[in-house]
């Protein structure tokens, strides 16, 4: 295709994708166990935004369906085709968090920025694949292979929805995932879920009493918000001890609160909330709060709690204190977050443990060492079998050398190959990866407060998402 033939009639496309994005974002499609049923097996607003963007296949005229209410289709391209490209994509979004200086389901444009919760990850990037291939239907352009725009509903949990489509309507040939950034992430890191549980027996209750501990709202986002509920020590004394806390992480923004209730103490930690891929441009505020509270003599299980969180888990990005430490030349090191941080006292407690890892270490050995490193808590250790082994696309293949290919067509410049810590339902499709909708320079706020999307992305997006998307279309 030649730019006179298509490229020129993206902008024409802008403000009705853009009122259709907004219209995504309202839904707070968070994944809830309080609304659910079998029409609705992740919630109400789940549902309701899968069955938005069939809706919208429906007013433009485009070929749609949904199976088992847990997964969308809306398709372009001969019906009968031998081979099936997917453009894999969800519409639900992390719990909201805190720290917006917006309502995060009311989309607020803010320069050429559009904030909203969602946004980034990933239904801006939905409805440019929603939109590029309504363009290629529109101007009725030739293809092959039939083009599924995939649209899934559970990928920020359990990835349970999946499994469903593949199940009747069989796995995509080849595809991708427009899940992150304008590179072509070929590569993406295993990921293994690991939760350590116990129950407070231990804690006396003559010295420092813990009697709660909380932060964090998933296991795959760095915790922004950490609150704990102490006994036994007087309020000069922590407030005095955490302003010099604070003095000593002041060059990472770290903030704190103290405040005296009718049951002890609260403490606040503020940190800062991130993808969980990428713990270390992030500040997980439950380790820095347990690293805090270390310093004073609690007891028993708190007290080891306390010192795993915050000496071994503390600033662990990479599993070396834990013991998870693994590195391999191709896909890079392994990556560590402690997501879900609980505490009561005189009742149960855990924390989570989110790995991303490359070929080369098991879920197995990796079961072994946390068991290992956590003794001292008498806790179980539990592996939630979520089956997202590491993947990697080879270089050579020919989706790998398309996207890349569309990339500079458009831009003029070549982009790159790129292994991921994150996940993406590319890594579904054995000759798939992740491709797009930001580009390599920007920063995401994927699962942050205040999550943006740059509008002015857009031209240059939807123009790589068509050359991509058509030329997969009638590849051999």
């Amino acid at each position: 295709m030649s730019e006179s033939s298509w490229q020129k009639m993206v902008p024409n496309y802008y403000e009705q994708w853009l009122k259709d994005l907004k219209t995504l974002v309202k839904i707070p499609s968070v994944k809830s166990t309080q609304t659910s049923d079998k029409s609705h097996p992740y919630g109400v607003a789940v549902k309701q935004a899968l069955d938005q963007m069939l809706s919208f296949a429906a007013r433009d005229g485009l070929r749609f369906g949904c199976v088992a209410d847990r997964v969308g289709y809306i398709e372009y391209g001969p019906e009968a085709a031998s081979e099936t490209v997917g453009i894999l994509v969800h519409v639900d979004v992390v719990p909201v968090g805190d720290g917006w200086t917006s309502f995060p389901f009311e989309p607020e444009q803010q320069g050429h920025f559009l904030t909203g919760r969602g946004v980034d990850d990933m239904k801006a990037s939905t409805m440019l694949s929603y939109y590029a291939i309504k363009l290629i239907a529109d101007q009725n352009l030739a293809v092959k292979n039939k083009i599924r725009l995939i649209i899934g509903t559970d990928e920020e949990n359990d990835w349970s929805d999946m499994p469903y489509y593949f199940q009747t309507e069989g796995v995509p040939d080849i595809g991708f995932s427009p899940d992150g950034e304008f590179v072509v992430e070929n590569a993406e890191a295993g990921i293994a879920n690991f939760m350590v549980a116990f129950s407070d027996t231990t804690q006396g209750q003559d010295n420092a009493t813990l009697l709660k501990f909380d932060a964090g709202v998933a296991g795959n986002v760095v915790p922004g918000l950490a609150v704990a509920t102490i006994t036994g020590i007087d309020e000069p004394i922590v407030t005095k001890k955490i302003d010099y806390f604070l003095k000593q992480n002041a060059d990472v923004g770290l903030k704190a609160t103290v405040k005296t209730l009718s049951n002890g103490l609260e403490i606040k930690m503020i940190g800062k909330q991130v993808h969980g891929s990428t713990p270390d441009v992030g500040l997980n505020a439950g380790t820095y709060l347990a690293n805090f509270l270390t310093q004073f003599d609690f007891t028993g299980e708190a007290a080891a709690f306390l010192q795993i969180l915050g000496c071994t888990a503390h600033l662990d990005y990479f599993g070396k204190k834990m013991g998870l430490a693994f590195n391999q030349a191709e896909m890079g090191p392994l990556v560590v977050n402690y997501g879900l941080q609980k505490f009561a006292t005189g009742g149960d407690g855990y924390f989570s443990i989110n790995i991303r890892y490359p070929i080369g270490i098991t879920e197995k050995q990796m079961l072994t060492i946390i068991q290992q490193s956590v003794k001292a808590l008498h806790s179980s250790v539990t592996v939630k079998k979520d089956g997202l082994l590491p993947h990697l696309t080879p270089k050579n293949d020919a989706v790998i050398e398309t996207l890349l290919a569309s990339y500079e067509t458009v831009m003029g410049q070549p982009t790159m190959l790129h292994y991921s810590t994150g996940a993406s339902y590319g890594r579904l499709i054995k000759r798939g990866a992740a491709f797009g909708t930001r580009f390599a320079w920007q920063t995401t706020t994927a699962h942050q407060a205040n999550e943006k999307y740059d509008l002015e992305n857009y031209p240059k997006a939807m123009a790589i998402l068509v050359e991509s998307i058509y030329r997969l279309g009638n590849i051999k």
